[in-house]
């Protein structure tokens, strides 16, 4: 005799909701692996620090689309990062007022989009020849950091490729290393408060919530 199958239920049901919703919890918290694996592929070839620029376009996509900060309030590898890396270590001091004001905001947006407006000029003038390729990492765009990135593998790809690869890599490390002192003097992911691209994403869906 076989044994009698018991009914779907509504408990059924509340327990395969909630085992999809703790792997969706799982997925969420491996999104730092998002930025480790960007740091590890520019150390394999630098050409591969094209991929940041998902990081530029995604978040603007997303609220265009869809009118929220999605990317910011649950996609975001860097903030991912912070909070996975410093949850437990941050000192967690009070952040100055001047840290959360608007001004703030505007100014490290201000800086961000020079920042990005001269990678992009001196990327259009090596691609013309009337530039070198600068093969080095910088520190918040003027800085250069002492140490020659390692390239684990050779790769035959134009000079403007090398340029535009490297350029990207300073804008995330630059934030990145900001991110993580922000984070270890205040709460993990205090730099999420001045993030330009959460600027600009605000400055987006701002006018469309009114």
């Amino acid at each position: 005799m076989t044994q009698q199958q018991k009914p779907y239920s509504a408990h059924n049901a509340h327990n395969e909701s909630k085992s999809h919703k703790n792997k969706s919890i799982h997925w969420l918290d491996a999104l730092f692996l998002g930025t480790i694996l960007f740091f590890a592929l520019s150390l394999v070839h630098i050409s591969f620090a094209l991929v940041g620029l998902v990081c530029f376009i995604t978040p603007l996509v997303m609220a265009l689309t869809t009118g929220k900060k999605l990317w910011c309030n649950r996609y975001c590898p860097r903030a991912s990062l912070l909070k996975k890396a410093l949850s437990r270590i941050s000192l967690g001091l009070k952040a100055p007022n001047w840290l959360y004001k608007p001004a703030t905001r505007r100014n490290v947006l201000t800086f961000f989009c020079i920042n990005l407006m001269m990678a992009t000029m001196s990327t259009v003038m090596v691609s013309m020849d009337r530039l070198p390729p600068i093969d080095a990492v910088r520190f918040l765009m003027f800085i250069q950091v002492p140490i020659e990135l390692p390239q684990l593998i050779t790769l035959a790809v134009p000079d403007v490729i090398t340029h535009i690869g490297y350029r990207i890599f300073s804008i995330m490390f630059s934030s990145t290393v900001v991110g993580l002192i922000l984070g270890l003097l205040y709460k993990p992911r205090t730099w999420c408060a001045i993030c330009p691209v959460q600027t600009v994403t605000q400055m987006i869906i701002t006018p469309r919530n009114t």
